[in-house]
């Protein structure tokens, strides 16, 4: 679905359903907002490592402004802050009630904006190998440099597009050489594959790493983050390492009994299908365990409602008349097929019609 916010043409897909039949009938599952990184890329690398978790939770995925198959805007509003002020003006359009809201990489970096900055919007936060910062930082257990594990041509490719080359040539020779290890050795594959099912919007690219990179800094405001926040580092990341998470995971575990860091030995520097079940395991203490009752609509036929003072009584009928004209209404909707296609009724002004559905239950009914 494209949805309009703040001047700008959001694209959304929906993996899972937000209701579920249970035994007391329909509940609410979590919601889970999917924020792609780059920036540049989209949705599309990230389906494959998430999509097994739409048995556990509605995910929402979103191509982030001016990224995948969202509207071009001018470029210089593709800003992290924007970004971030799209995805809470798009989930209170759609009626997502503080859903977990899931960050990887520089979709991290929106995620940690969308905290800050609208708290409200946020019910739980998983940060994945993303950071608050990309200026250098001390770290007494860093990961493997991509100098150490590639060769000097790809450190040069590497250094050449970060400094925002994103010529073809750059760009293709970046696929090549630097690509693979973006995964952990022993999977240089998958990369590739994932990144195969992404665009690549290299005016937004080149514009966050020329302009927007080296004031990005967000350690000043980590201590405002009040949602429950799972921080994800790779071992192996080298774009972004995490250590400055990592350190604020050790001052936020007082305040979060859940999991609050997981350093993995994985595939690679995004959920993919070979580390799904460590990533479920990981991140499952961040969701609401227990089903949320869905308030029902009104059922048919709807019960007699007791007229208004101001309106004169009905006049009593003959009760053969009451019985045939009784049958005749309810029989449609006791034969299954026949009331098929038939559209519920409405409850009459005025008349108590039960509790409100949540706002969430919005992006079903409207686009399921």
């Amino acid at each position: 679905m494209r949805v309009s916010v703040n001047g700008a043409i959001l694209y959304v897909d929906v993996d899972g359903s937000q209701l579920q039949v249970g035994p007391g009938g329909l509940t609410a599952r979590p919601t889970m907002v999917v924020l792609h990184g780059g920036p540049g890329f989209d949705q599309g690398y990230l389906r494959p490592g998430l999509a097994p978790l739409a048995s556990h939770a509605q995910l929402v995925f979103v191509d982030l402004r001016g990224q995948g198959r969202s509207d071009r805007p001018p470029v210089r509003t593709c800003t992290l802050e924007q970004m971030a002020d799209d995805v809470a003006e798009l989930c209170d359009r759609l009626g997502i009630v503080r859903p977990v809201v899931f960050g990887h990489s520089a979709g991290g970096f929106a995620a940690l904006h969308l905290a800050v900055r609208h708290p409200g919007s946020v019910g739980a936060l998983i940060l994945c190998d993303t950071a608050p910062t990309l200026a250098p930082l001390p770290d007494d257990d860093p990961p493997p440099s991509l100098a150490q594990r590639s060769s000097p041509e790809a450190a040069q490719v590497a250094q050449q597009l970060f400094s925002g080359d994103f010529s073809a040539e750059t760009f293709d020779a970046f696929g090549q050489l630097v690509g693979p290890y973006y995964a952990a050795p022993g999977h240089t594959d998958i990369p590739g594959q994932l990144l195969a099912l992404s665009g690549f919007s290299a005016d937004v690219a080149r514009y966050f790493f020329t302009e927007l990179a080296p004031s990005y800094d967000l350690r000043a405001r980590l201590p405002e983050i009040s949602a429950p926040t799972l921080v994800m580092v790779g071992r192996y990341d080298w774009v972004c390492p995490g250590c400055a998470l990592r350190q604020r995971a050790a001052s936020w575990r007082h305040r979060f009994p859940a999991r609050t860091l997981s350093r993995s030995r994985g595939p690679g520097t995004s959920p993919s299908p070979k580390n799904h079940t460590p990533f479920k395991t990981t991140w499952w203490p961040f969701l609401p365990h227990r089903p949320q009752r869905m308030p029902q609509p009104p059922k048919w036929p709807p019960s007699n409602r007791r007229p208004a003072a101001s309106s004169p009584p009905p006049a009593r009928r003959p009760a053969a008349e009451a019985r045939m004209n009784s049958t005749l209404i309810r029989e449609p909707f006791s034969r299954g097929p026949a009331c098929a296609g038939r559209a519920r009724p409405t409850a009459e002004p005025g008349a108590d019609a039960g509790p409100a559905a949540p706002r969430g239950a919005a992006l079903i009914f409207k686009n399921g």
